[in-house]
C-alpha cells in the first residue's frame, strides 16, 4: 500500500486492511492499525500504529477531529490521531453502570454502552468537555474538570442525539423535543425546552413506517443558526435483491439454515426547526450542504469544503451498537451515502457484510484541531 498520501477531510475511519488473525482477538497487535477512506482520491490507505499503546480499545464516537475510545477496562480516552495526542478521562462512575460490575461492563457492555459522544472544544485540550449518551435508558452525562456529572432526570427522558453549539449542549429526545443546557456553570441548568410539532409528509414516509423498519433520529446544528432533525429508516431484514422482508421469511420449511438478511438503511427525511411557530418543517433539498450522521457527532458542512463528497447528500455510518455483535455474519456494514435529490442509498466501497470495528466519520472542527488538511500517513 502506498505510503505518505495527502488526505483531505472529512474521512472515514475503517478497520485495518490487514484483519487480525482472529476476528475477536482484541490483543492481536494488528488491531492497533486502522485504515482511511479518502473520497477525494477514492482510495483506501492503511494507517499503521494509529492506536499504538492502546491495543484492544474500542471507538465509540468522533467529534471535532477527535475520536472517543474505551480501553479494555472500559475507561474513556480522547485521541487526536494525527498529532498522537491523547487525554485520559476518569472511569465512568459505578452509579452509571448499576446493577452490573466494572468487570461485567468491560467484558460484555463496553462496545454498546455509549451510543453518542460530543466534544465542546476550546483553545486548550485540557478544558474540553465530553458529553455522552449512555446506558440502556439513553441518559446524558458529561465529564468536566475530571468529574463525571449526570444531567438531572426529573422528566425521565431518553435521548437519541446530542451536539454542542455556542458552548451550549443541545439534546434531542426520542419524541423529537429539543433541550438546551448550560453545562459550563457549577450545576447543569436547562435553559429551555422546545416541543415542536412535525409537518406531516405521510405519503413520502408511508413505505417505511411498517413493522419491517426501524427509525433513528439525529440532531444537526449548523453554523448558520439552523437546527435540523433527520429521520433514518432502516430495513430490519434486507435480502440480496434489496427487498425488506419479514423475519418469518428467513426460515422456510425446506431450509434448515436461516437466510442471511442484514439490516440496511433505505431512506432519509430531513426537517428544519422553525422556532417562530415551533414546528419541524420538511426540507426537500440541502444544495450547499453535506451531512455526516451515524456513530460520529452529527455534523453539517459546506459542500465546497468537502472535496470528493456529493452536495445535497447524507453520509452515514452504522450505529446500531447492540446489534453489531449479535451475528458473526454482519454488523457495522450499514454505511453509505443518500442523495436527497435522487432519493436512493449508494455504497461507497465494496466490503464484506461484517465490518469490525464499524466505520466512523471523522469531521474536524475548523480552527480548533490540529491542521489535518495535509494529513500524512
Amino acid at each position: 500500500m502506498a505510503s505518505s498520501p495527502f488526505l483531505s477531510v472529512p474521512y472515514a475511519l475503517l478497520p485495518s486492511i490487514q484483519p487480525p488473525k482472529d476476528m475477536d482477538d482484541d490483543d492481536d497487535p494488528s488491531t492497533v492499525n486502522r485504515s482511511i477512506l479518502s473520497l477525494s482520491e477514492k482510495k483506501r490507505y492503511e494507517w499503521k500504529n494509529m492506536l499504538k499503546g492502546l491495543v484492544g480499545t474500542w471507538c465509540v464516537g468522533s467529534s471535532n477531529g477527535w475520536i472517543v475510545i474505551l480501553d479494555q477496562k472500559g475507561v474513556p480516552i480522547l485521541l487526536h490521531p494525527p498529532s498522537s495526542t491523547s487525554i485520559n478521562l476518569p472511569p465512568l462512575p459505578r452509579a452509571f453502570l448499576q446493577p452490573v460490575s466494572y468487570s461485567y461492563f468491560a467484558e460484555h457492555l463496553r462496545k454498546s454502552f455509549i451510543t453518542k459522544a460530543s466534544l465542546m472544544c476550546s483553545s486548550s485540550p485540557s478544558s474540553y468537555i465530553l458529553a455522552i449518551i449512555f446506558g440502556a435508558h439513553y441518559k446524558i452525562a458529561y465529564c468536566k474538570s475530571a468529574t463525571w456529572v449526570k444531567l438531572p432526570d426529573d422528566n425521565k427522558q431518553s435521548y437519541c442525539d446530542i451536539v454542542f453549539r455556542d458552548n451550549y449542549l443541545y439534546a434531542l429526545t426520542q419524541c423529537g423535543n429539543v433541550e438546551v443546557w448550560n453545562i459550563c456553570v457549577q450545576s447543569p441548568k436547562r435553559l429551555f425546552l422546545v416541543t415542536p410539532t412535525m409537518e406531516s409528509y405521510y405519503e413520502e414516509e408511508k413505505p417505511y413506517l411498517g413493522d419491517k423498519f426501524s427509525r433513528n433520529l439525529y440532531l444537526v446544528a449548523s453554523s448558520a443558526e439552523e437546527i435540523y432533525l433527520v429521520r433514518r429508516f432502516i430495513g430490519d431484514f434486507v435480502n440480496e435483491d434489496g427487498v425488506v422482508v419479514e423475519e418469518g421469511d428467513l426460515l422456510s420449511s425446506e431450509d434448515t439454515q436461516p437466510l442471511i438478511c442484514p439490516y440496511k438503511t433505505k431512506y432519509f427525511t430531513v426537517y428544519k426547526l422553525d422556532m417562530g411557530i415551533k414546528k419541524w418543517k420538511k426540507v426537500t433539498s440541502l444544495p450547499d450542504k453535506v451531512l455526516f450522521l451515524g456513530a460520529n457527532e452529527s455534523v453539517s458542512m459546506d459542500a465546497k469544503a468537502c472535496l470528493g463528497f456529493e452536495a445535497n447528500s447524507i453520509y452515514f455510518s452504522d450505529d446500531r451498537w447492540e446489534e453489531m455483535s449479535m451475528d458473526y455474519m454482519y454488523g457495522g456494514h450499514d454505511w453509505g451515502v443518500f442523495n436527497l435529490q435522487e432519493k436512493c442509498v449508494k455504497s461507497l466501497m465494496q466490503c464484506p457484510n461484517r465490518m469490525n470495528p464499524p466505520p466512523i466519520w471523522v469531521v474536524p472542527s475548523p480552527g480548533l484541531c490540529t491542521n489535518m488538511h495535509a494529513l500524512k500517513i
